[in-house]
């Protein structure tokens, strides 16, 4: 096989350069990759089980199930569990009469040990009365899950493992997401956040340029009566 002289090689070289401000946007050099990663969640003896450990070490909340496996200890967590199985009475600072529950953003609650609880509120006698009852935690999974049409993505981390995006699939504060696919339900959960250079857009406008002047210089900077 012939090699390439260095006068072609040199050329070719300029041209990938100077041609930089077409092409390089779609290496996505700069700004920050995520990846997610998925494992199934299953239901044993009416409890809500994920079996990777290795993904509990990244969970920070899952959407639609208050406090399940909650990095931190918040006060919120611990009132909640007040009300498990148990009725208490909460006076509103700003209610004096009301017809309508509490609003809640998470449907359920669950703790670590696989519990699913749905809560309940109702106005009586000049204050909420707020409780918690055990419920099928299939029931649960079947309420909360979504499709992986929302987030195509998950269907690519499910069938692989994990897959690399260029944004986040959901807000930062978000917590995990759970899927279903072909009968079964997955946790879908960010494991880590990389970037190698700075998303800042006078830096990629520099590194373009700067990309575009070493190949005007490579091209015309040595051997130019070659080209004439």
């Amino acid at each position: 096989m012939r090699l390439l002289s260095s006068r072609v090689s040199r050329f070719l070289l300029a041209v990938v350069l100077i041609l930089t401000p077409w092409w390089g946007p779609a290496l996505a050099l700069t700004g920050p990759d995520y990846t997610y990663e998925a494992t199934e969640i299953v239901v044993e003896d009416n409890r809500l089980v994920i079996q990777d450990e290795r993904a509990l070490r990244h969970l920070s909340g899952v959407d639609g199930l208050a406090c399940y496996y909650n990095r931190r200890a918040t006060r919120y967590c611990a009132l909640e569990a007040m009300t498990l199985n148990r009725s208490v009475e909460a006076d509103h600072p700003d209610i004096v009469v009301s017809s309508a529950p509490l609003y809640a953003d998470e449907w359920y609650l669950a703790y670590a040990d696989g519990r699913v609880f749905q809560r309940h509120s109702v106005w009586e006698d000049g204050h909420y009365a707020i409780w918690t009852e055990r419920m099928s935690a299939t029931n649960a999974l079947e309420n909360i899950s979504s499709s992986t049409a929302p987030y195509p993505q998950t269907a690519t981390a499910i069938r692989e493992g994990s897959v690399r995006t260029e944004e986040r699939l959901w807000p930062r504060d978000g917590g995990a997401q759970i899927v279903r696919e072909d009968g079964a339900y997955f946790v879908v959960y960010h494991t880590e956040q990389t970037q190698l250079l700075s998303s800042s857009p006078q830096v990629e406008a520099i590194l373009t340029w700067l990309s575009v002047i070493v190949g005007t210089v490579v091209l015309f900077g040595r051997d130019t009566s070659h080209w004439l």
